[in-house]
């Protein structure tokens, strides 16, 4: 009885989470301009994201699907130039999609030249991630849960903030997405009940002819 229960109950009850590490193949070389705007570059799994070497607020905001005024209403000055890494993954209701990133910057902890890292959601919203009064070499985790199936497009930027000179990264790693944890159907559920009473019905049973 209880080694039928052992094996039914994992089948019905799978409730670890798998994630999708989304690699990046290349290593050591510019990203495709199919994915990036400005300068953005791999090495093994990571993603170097500089302000420098930038393309326009305009045209880091087309590319991004947003209007640029967002950019400047999560900045402390106007938006120049920067530079964003874009890709598609496919997502399911309580997928959770997430990745590290580290932050640097040769600015001055300021307001005025305030560089800044953001993520961008189709699905969610444009989020601040780091800026010039953020410590360098800051680490962190960006997390967001799906509340839609569908595609997430998301871009991962740096910009520059009143000047075009100084440079700025975020370096982005393990960037993945999670299955939703599977609960089992209430039929499911349902259907299981019955088979335990059924079980314990021809076990207990076979207790009394065999003590008759």
């Amino acid at each position: 009885m209880r080694k039928i229960i052992s094996i039914i109950m994992p089948l019905l009850f799978s409730m670890a989470t798998q994630a999708t590490v989304i690699s990046h193949n290349t290593i050591g070389q510019q990203v495709s301009s199919s994915y990036a705007i400005g300068t953005v570059t791999q090495y093994n799994d990571s993603l170097f994201i500089y302000s420098n070497g930038g393309k326009s607020d305009s045209k880091v905001a087309a590319f991004t699907g947003t209007d640029k005024s967002a950019f400047d209403n999560i900045s402390t000055g106007n938006v120049n130039s920067g530079s964003a890494y874009q890709n598609t993954v496919t997502v399911d209701t309580g997928s959770v999609f997430s990745f590290d990133w580290l932050w640097y910057s040769d600015e001055n902890s300021n307001s005025i030249f305030n560089d800044f890292a953001f993520v961008n959601l189709n699905l969610g919203d444009l989020n601040w991630l780091a800026d010039t009064s953020t410590a360098d070499w800051t680490t962190g985790n960006f997390s967001w849960t799906a509340t839609e199936s569908g595609l997430l497009t998301y871009t991962l930027g740096v910009f520059n903030v009143n000047d075009n000179t100084v440079k700025s990264k975020l370096v982005v790693n393990n960037i993945s997405v999670s299955n939703p944890i599977s609960v089992p159907a209430p039929a499911s559920l349902g259907i299981f009940a019955v088979a335990i009473l059924g079980l314990f019905a021809i076990n207990r049973r076979k207790r009394n002819l065999s003590n008759s």
